[in-house]
């Protein structure tokens, strides 16, 4: 699942997010309280490339972010990064998580900055 972001600055400040940049290495944690498994820091990292960011991809579970550094903000695609489900409890498992994500995502927006699924 993958969830398209147009962040402003008001938008990145209501998150519960921890942000770094050092030198062209963009990293960060989200922290997510699931009703199923309690609080979660999901990591993720991110190179930026002039103007776009390209995810660093990190060991699940975590976060892949890309997108485009605007102006007016970052415009990312989110992806929660999950272990693979070797049976269909698991993959069924991981559907209900990514989808717990997303509406926690959501409600940790702005109603102006909420995501495209």
């Amino acid at each position: 699942m993958r969830l398209a972001l147009p962040l402003r600055p008001e938008a990145l400040s209501a998150l519960p997010l921890e942000l770094r940049l050092e030198a062209e290495r963009l990293e960060g944690t989200f922290r997510h309280e699931n009703p199923v498994l309690g609080p979660l820091d999901l990591p993720f990292a991110a190179r930026l490339e002039g103007e776009r960011v390209r995810p660093i991809p990190l060991p699940p579970p975590s976060l892949e972010v890309e997108g485009w550094l605007r102006p007016t903000g970052l415009e990312l695609e989110v992806r929660l990064r999950l272990p693979p489900g070797r049976t269909w409890g698991e993959r069924a498992f991981a559907r209900i998580l990514e989808a717990l994500f997303a509406k926690a995502l959501e409600e940790s927006l702005p109603a102006g900055a909420r995501p495209r699924l």
